[in-house]
């Protein structure tokens, strides 16, 4: 008993002597290397916490051993990169770890996609750092973005404030932002929107002021401004005819039409726009031998191959622009469309002319 009443104080000597060896010997340190510049980084070690933003070397009092540590940067608001791990910490000693980007998993359903589509991943340029890239151009609407995943639905993304995923299959295309992404998240994306046909007029006349592009009868793009370049959404990646119609004075005054699918880009030779006329007048009949004429003022005579036959009196600048046999009291006239336009009736007998304010369409004509 008395031998064991000696060991005590000599038990409490040695203990303070290591303390005091301890703290002579300084904190333990634990050194993040590869944060991101400008980041806040916090380390957790033991059930103590610390942050430092600038300088990555914590120091612990009191730590010894092979120890639990966890550590998060933090750059604009977002975990971009982390540790977790044990790591050896003693007193008056360095241990560095190297943090590492952070990633989330992801996957994307697209129902309409084929099984060739293609499935792509872009976060903003500045937190594309510490992860693989691709050296693609961002496609419009996406200017600042990196390319970050291609292939499959299950996507990989480091951290970011958002990610753009995009699907393509065949011409179609189709894209969702999902701002924040988490961890585990299924991104459903939409029905494609189709890439648009572009298209440029050839042979525009010189008093056009509008290009009009038609898809299904329906105007789907316009164009008031010098080449008139035009781009129409197709509702599908099918080959689809598209119409162009040029006007001057608000009447269709050109035309074109082209096949293009989506994605394309065509050139579109315009022609001067004609439509269809039966010509008929009283007395002129089945036996009666006759022309039916059209005939176009100045201003709408452009692209159009003339007669060289004189003018009417009191049309004068008129130029003739179609004749036709009369056939059983009809005369079917394709005529270029026009404002005042003049049309007339030969016969041996009499002569029949009258004059209609605007021929913008296929239409049936009476003379007086």
């Amino acid at each position: 008993m008395r031998f064991a009443s000696r060991l005590v104080p000599l038990f409490l000597l040695l203990s303070a002597c290591t303390d005091l060896q301890r703290e002579f010997q300084g904190p333990a340190r634990l050194e993040l290397a590869g944060v991101k510049e400008g980041a806040c980084a916090t380390v957790e070690a033991a059930g103590r916490s610390a942050t430092r933003c600038g300088d990555y070397t914590f120091r612990f009092t009191g730590l010894s051993g092979k120890l639990p540590v966890r550590a998060v940067a933090v750059w604009q608001g977002v975990e971009v990169q982390g540790y977790q791990g044990e790591v050896e910490l003693f007193p008056g000693g360095t241990a560095r770890v190297e943090v590492e980007r952070k990633t989330l998993s992801l996957r994307a359903e697209a129902p309409w996609a084929g099984s060739a589509a293609t499935y792509e991943a872009w976060v903003d340029g500045a937190f594309a750092f510490g992860v693989a890239v691709y050296p693609d151009p961002p496609p419009s609407g996406l200017e600042g973005m990196v390319l970050v995943h291609r292939g499959g639905p299950e996507l990989r993304v480091p951290t970011a404030p958002r990610v753009v995923v995009r699907v393509r299959d065949g011409a179609g295309e189709s894209r969702v932002e999902v701002a924040p992404p988490a961890e585990g998240l299924l991104v459903r994306v939409p029905e494609p929107r189709y890439a648009p046909i572009r298209l440029t007029p050839e042979g525009v006349a010189s008093r056009v002021a509008c290009v009009a592009a038609l898809l299904g009868g329906v105007e789907a793009a316009r164009s008031c401004t010098p080449p008139f370049g035009l781009a129409v959404v197709p509702p599908d990646g099918e080959y689809r005819e598209v119409v162009l119609v040029a006007y001057a004075d608000g009447f269709p005054f050109q035309e074109g039409r082209v096949l293009a699918r989506s994605g394309e880009s065509r050139t579109v030779a315009l022609a001067r726009k004609r439509v269809q006329v039966e010509l008929t007048a009283p007395g002129f009949t089945a036996d009666t031998q006759a022309v039916g004429e059209a005939w176009l003022r100045p201003e709408d005579q452009e692209g159009v191959p003339l007669y060289g036959d004189a003018p009417p009196a009191g049309y004068e600048g008129y130029r003739l622009a179609d004749r036709a046999l009369v056939v059983n009291g009809v005369a079917a006239l394709s005529v270029p469309t026009g404002r005042m336009v003049l049309f007339r009736m030969v016969g041996a007998a009499r002569t029949a002319e009258g004059v209609v304010d605007l021929v913008d369409a296929d239409r049936r004509v009476v003379l007086p």
